[in-house]
């Protein structure tokens, strides 16, 4: 059953809320460490045709699918990739009428000649033995209500009922896979083509294939909007209390109100280090901005905003309203979840720690390279397969398995009062790293130059400390070693003035 409703979407971390639009195409960063992939490839070849490709457990049997085939679509052939399946042996385009979608594993020869070639089925991530859903965020990039668009943003959400976890990982918009009984295109217009060619809801099963076939992972419901519904969300939230960590700087209309077509309309503003309360505009201002950034970037902030808005509906009651506001069934977010699937959720959402939320991002040169279509000359990211898969796997297990060694830090946060904020954003930051927070206020707090990290363990937790002192941009020589083994906390930490000029997307740090 599709629900539409204005509230139900804050029982996945605010379901809505991911819903937001990226466009450029700069290089970013990325929280995920792996083997440098070559630069300026001008294109990835196809494997060898007898060399399988490295995966972290064994691909599935090519006669056999994974995947149970859909009730209602029922595939006409089941034909399997084979290891000698080349774009020189695909057909090309016809008149003949399209065929039926096939769903869930039967993934038929391409309808169109791929410009590159085709890369074998993900293999399924290892399952981690908890009661996982995964739903998929879209976000479309239109301003206009109900208008055609690219789904410019694609965020995955796993969430872990067993652990109580939840787990974001967002898919860069370029990245070009293959769309299953279709040819290899751009992931932001999958949806747009599944539904040209098999109809009103053929593109989110295209997209689900896509995801199953690319990355392993096996997609149980789906939650879309627009640009007019997430600034309608933002409204009904009274805005969006949102910590900020790291500027960033972008044109913006003068005012909401004025032509947006218009390019005297626009003015540079800059969004500086620190706690922001943002309207609609401005909260879809900071999930789209690009002067100084980049799609990369993008990915990380709608998720940071995602968390925010969870934490706020939180706070106002919305989740516990839930049984109420959800018959209400207003026009905010378009989704295959029906109100018995969003109320079970609402039990978590209300008792989820903030520390078992964790984003992932995929890296250039890491997870994927720069890559041009030999046909169009069209900007692309060719993705690295492994470490993808690495990426995906990570995905599916709770956050607390695979963070800072197994840790468990905490740390003591406190800012003097003509800094107070800082301390704040400083929490949020490292809160998506697995520390647990200690706000010790401004009391005693000295007015710092510089931010001062004090290490009470003697050494003992080296990853938490690296990554203390990396988030917060910290030199080491203002680490502070100081044993102490009745100490309330790890790591404490006093925030400088200088901390509000330690980073500007675009510019070097």
């Amino acid at each position: 059953m599709k629900v539409r409703t204005r509230h139900g979407l804050f029982l996945v971390l605010a379901l809505a809320a991911v819903m937001f639009v990226a466009q450029g195409r700069l290089p970013g960063a990325s929280v995920a460490a792996a083997q440098a992939f070559p630069t300026n490839t001008p294109r990835v070849l196809p494997p060898p045709t007898n060399t399988k490709r490295p995966s972290a457990t064994p691909l599935p049997p090519t006669e056999t699918p994974t995947l149970t085939p859909s009730d209602t679509l029922t595939p006409s052939r089941t034909p399997t990739p084979t290891e000698t399946f080349t774009p020189t042996r695909t057909p090309t385009p016809t008149n003949t009428p399209e065929p039926t979608l096939v769903i869930m594993g039967t993934y038929e020869t391409p309808v169109l000649t791929p410009v590159t070639a085709i890369p074998y089925p993900m293999a399924t991530p290892v399952p981690s033995g908890d009661d996982v859903l995964t739903i998929l965020l879209l976000g479309s990039d239109t301003i206009t209500e109900g208008a055609v668009a690219r789904t410019d943003v694609i965020i995955a959400v796993s969430v872990n009922r067993t652990r109580g976890t939840v787990s974001m990982l967002h898919f860069p918009r370029d990245l070009f896979v293959y769309a299953p009984n279709d040819t290899m295109r751009k992931i932001n217009t999958i949806v747009n083509e599944g539904n040209k060619r098999f109809g009103e809801g053929g593109g989110i099963k295209m997209m689900k294939e896509s995801m199953k076939y690319n990355f392993g992972l096996t997609i149980d419901y789906y939650a879309r909007v627009d640009f007019v519904k997430f600034q309608d969300l933002i409204f009904k939230l009274g805005g969006l209390e949102l910590s900020v960590d790291c500027a960033i700087e972008g044109n913006r209309l003068k005012s909401p109100d004025l032509d947006y077509t218009n390019p005297d309309s626009y003015e540079v503003y800059t969004m500086n280090i620190g706690m922001h309360t943002l309207d609609p505009y401005m909260a879809l201002w900071y999930v789209r901005a690009r002067g100084s950034s980049s799609d990369l970037d993008r990915g990380r902030r709608q998720m940071e905003v995602l968390r925010a808005i969870w934490r706020q509906a939180r706070a106002k009651g919305f989740i516990e309203q839930a049984t109420v506001l959800l018959p209400e069934l207003l026009e905010t977010v378009d989704t295959d979840m029906s109100a018995a699937d969003l109320l079970g959720l609402a039990p978590l959402a209300l008792s989820i720690d903030p520390v078992n939320i964790q984003r992932i991002s995929l890296a250039q040169n890491v997870h994927f390279v720069e890559w041009y279509t030999a046909d169009t000359g069209s900007f692309a990211w060719i993705p690295n397969l492994p470490a993808i898969q690495a990426a995906v796997q990570n995905f599916v297990l709770p956050p607390p398995r695979n963070r800072l060694g197994g840790e468990s830090p905490t740390v003591q946060i406190g800012a003097a009062l003509a800094y107070k904020g800082y301390d704040q954003v400083a929490a949020d930051r490292l809160s998506w790293e697995g520390f647990t927070i200690q706000m010790i206020g401004s009391e005693g707090v000295p007015a710092r130059t510089d931010t001062v990290i004090y290490d009470y363990t003697g050494g003992a937790k080296p990853a938490s400390l690296e990554t203390l002192r990396k988030a917060l941009r910290v030199h080491p020589s203002l680490v502070l070693s100081e044993p102490n083994p009745n100490a309330d906390s790890d790591f404490r930490v006093e925030m400088g003035r200088s901390y509000g000029t330690s980073c500007f997307y675009g510019l070097p740090q």
